[in-house]
């Protein structure tokens, strides 16, 4: 028996293979559960795609003239597409308990019209001003809140009115276009008409709802066009093979890209969805930015004897070029938000987690509330903060207006405001200096008016989508579609509007500031084909690369940097670290000689010259270096411990032996001192002194035997200062013996 899983599934498949343009192979599976569907013209749709797009390939078999044979391919996708669209909504609309398809059930029964609903809403608009006129005191307050009671009543069914439209036909279209261009119908009503288009065809994809909000990008009204543009994109990045089919689409557009706004808003946008990966990037920074001890102690071992392990972290650390110009959105919002406003943009800050409490309330039962702009005339709001207040009281007047929250949180606000005493509410606004009441309307001004910037409108809409996408009740019923990876560079119905220089490198630019290069890296190469292959571009390709351990591509864009600008010690000091990675010890040793001409007292530098003299065993060239740092910075631990080290395998071991006493007589000794220690001590035939040194290093360990391990790893040198194979299980066992009687 057909099920909801079973249906998703069938309807996933079929657009996947109608995607990679299998079209036979779709036909076949839309064969396999059509016929469940009640409505017989569904089956007789079917045959007429599968019986034309059998004579197609029959002309094409017989090498038949066809001019038109791609755009009749085309046309035939584009038919099974909407079949499988209408396949899908009539079985579900049977047995799904989803309350899209509940709610699809319940306005069969609705008879208002789309025409009505415009009618209901502007006179709304009309009704306001005539009680404005006619009424006044009392009297006119009571007929305000009626009449705003009615007019949210009309906007929650208006709403799932649009959601659960089907696939709209001429009349629908027509209708849809006289509202857009209503001047009477209240901007916010036109706003949330954007949005239920698009929350519609998210769920059920139609070309005429896509084209719809294309022409609403044309609305003089920032709140609307710019939530027809989100619309648009989100439905670009989920319907992007399905849209290559589509030329009206194309031509649409074409058009665009030639208006240089729709180019930066587009743009704006792109950023502002790729900064919600901020909020998932929180948990997995926290995650990995804990470094196990162990794995120091494993994969740089070797250069732990050395006393240098703390260094390898400078190989991987993010020491991005001083001389790079950090990437801004030039923007004046940007230049004007403060950090904590920085990231609610982003999508990880603190009102994300705070407001997601306060999503309980009635009014977010009512889906279409989700979207509805902030008004702070709705009744709900006025209930829970009265007029009088919201214009007296400055503190609550600036956060209804600040930027900084979206739509959906400044109701949150208003419903939690009405659970705190008015006398609290007032205390701060009582306390303000007539100083502090000047800025702060100062303040509000500049608000209000910056509420209307397309970013602004664009930003908040986002964060309302997002938490709709994250917190509603019934969040498990949608596609999520914050779980893309909203990159417009691989929507390729889209790309082209982002795709000139300009557009794109901002965009690269994001990606490399916060952390996602092998996204950034592509963006890059693309950017050195377009003639972009300055210096820095080449720096920021190679730093992708190696902050991906991809460090063989890394060593060849650093060397286009190079060839670019030849002098720049960043560049030779990152060549360097990628050829250690590689093992290409000479390499990068040449690279390094190159930094220090230019800073020869810097003591890191000093100690990885060294460590790659010794690694090349130039045993004297790594001491002079190690002794200089010693004498530039005598306490510095790293370099006493690499003496110790160098000396160690210099069988100088009257050195080695007063280093390492140097060391262990430090507050905090490190484990591998003691190992260290009880190499030298060994080899100088003081067993037990040896013995006791291991002791100590493996009681650092919480199994001794991951201590042990590491003294088997230097068992070659080990036996070639004279101690024998034999003797090495002994010594062995004297510290597990040990480290049972501690236990």
């Amino acid at each position: 028996m057909i099920n909801e899983y079973l249906i998703y599934g069938l309807h996933k498949n079929i657009s996947d293979l109608l995607g990679n343009r299998k079209l036979k192979h779709a036909l076949d599976e839309i064969s396999n559960y059509v016929k469940e569907a009640p409505e017989w013209h569904l089956y007789t749709d079917y045959e007429d795609i599968k019986t034309a797009y059998y004579y197609m390939l029959q002309f094409f078999r017989k090498n038949a003239d066809d001019p038109q044979r791609t755009e009749l391919y085309n046309d035939l996708i584009r038919k099974s597409y909407e079949l499988n669209d209408r396949i899908l909504v009539s079985l579900n609309n049977i047995i799904s308990t989803e309350y899209y398809y509940t709610c699809m059930r319940e306005q069969k029964k609705n008879s208002i019209t789309l025409s009505d609903y415009q009618l209901m809403l502007e006179s709304f608009t009309e009704d306001t001003a005539v009680a404005e006129l006619l009424h006044e005191g009392k009297k006119r307050e009571e007929k305000m809140k009626e009449l705003r009671r009615q007019h949210e009543y009309t906007c929650t069914e208006f709403f799932k009115k649009i959601w659960v439209s089907p696939q709209w036909d001429s009349n629908m279209i027509e209708s849809a276009r006289n509202m857009l261009n209503s001047v009477l119908v209240p901007t916010n009503d036109l706003a949330l008409f954007v949005s239920a288009v698009t929350l519609g065809a998210l769920q059920v994809f139609d070309i005429q709802k896509y084209l719809f909000l294309m022409d609403a990008y044309n609305h003089s009204e920032a709140l609307v066009n710019q939530r027809a543009l989100v619309g648009i994109i989100l439905l670009s990045i989920y319907n992007n093979k399905r849209l290559e089919n589509e030329p009206e689409v194309k031509a649409r557009f074409k058009l665009l890209n030639e208006n240089v706004n729709f180019l930066r808003n587009i743009t704006d946008i792109q950023i502002q969805l790729l900064r919600t990966r901020e909020t998932k990037k929180v948990d997995k920074k926290m995650r990995e930015e804990i470094i196990p001890e162990v794995i120091k102690k494993t994969e740089f071992m070797r250069n732990a004897k050395l006393g240098l392990e703390e260094l390898e972290e400078d190989l991987m650390s993010n020491d991005k070029n001083p001389d790079w110009k950090e990437w801004k959105d030039e923007s004046d919002l940007s230049n004007k938000l403060k950090e904590l406003g920085d990231m609610q943009m982003e999508g990880v800050d603190v009102y994300m987690s705070t407001f997601s409490q306060l999503k309980t309330y009635p009014f977010f039962r009512e889906i279409g509330n989700w979207f509805y702009p902030f008004d702070p005339y709705h009744s709900a709001v006025l209930q829970s903060i009265s007029e009088a207040e919201r214009k007296n009281n400055v503190m609550i007047q600036s956060i209804l207006n600040t930027t900084f929250f979206c739509n959906s949180d400044k109701y949150s606000f208003c419903f939690t405001m009405e659970r705190v005493p008015a006398a609290q509410r007032n205390l701060y606004s009582n306390n303000l200096s007539e100083q502090n009441m000047q800025e702060y309307e100062m303040g509000l001004s500049g608000q209000i008016a910056e509420q209307k910037r397309q970013d602004v409108v664009s930003r908040q809409y986002i964060q309302d989508l997002y938490r709709f996408y994250k917190i509603y009740s019934r969040r498990h019923e949608f596609k999520d579609v914050f779980d893309n990876s909203l990159n417009l560079l691989y929507c390729s119905i889209i790309k082209e509007s982002i795709d000139n220089p300009e557009q794109q490198l901002k965009i690269t630019e994001y990606l490399f500031q916060k952390g996602y290069y092998p996204e950034a890296a592509l963006q890059y190469k693309q950017l050195i084909q377009q003639g972009q292959d300055g210096a820095e571009i080449y720096q920021k390709l190679g730093f992708c690369y190696q902050k991906t351990k991809n460090y063989r591509k890394a060593v060849d864009a650093y060397i286009q940097a190079d060839i670019r600008q030849s002098d720049s010690v960043w560049t030779n000091r990152h060549l360097a670290q990628c050829y250690r990675m590689l093992k290409e010890v000479d390499k990068a040793l040449f690279y390094y000689e190159r930094v220090e001409a230019a800073q020869p007292e810097d003591l890191t530098l000093l100690l990885y010259i060294g460590q790659c003299y010794v690694e090349l065993k130039r045993y004297d060239e790594a001491f002079a270096r190690f002794f200089k740092v010693e004498y530039l910075d005598p306490q510095s631990l790293k370099a006493q411990r690499a003496i110790a080290w160098c000396s160690f395998v210099t069988n100088k071991m009257e050195q080695a032996e007063k280093y390492y006493e140097k060391l262990l007589s430090q507050p905090k000794p490190l484990e591998v001192d003691y190992l260290n220690a009880g190499h030298v001590a060994w080899s100088l035939k003081e067993i037990d002194k040896a013995a006791r040194l291991y002791t100590q290093g493996s009681r650092m360990q919480e199994n001794p035997e991951t201590f042990i391990e590491q003294i088997l790893k230097d068992e070659d040198e080990l036996l070639c200062h004279g101690i024998s194979k034999e003797d090495i299980p002994l010594m062995l066992d004297i510290i597990r013996y040990q480290a049972d009687e501690k236990e």
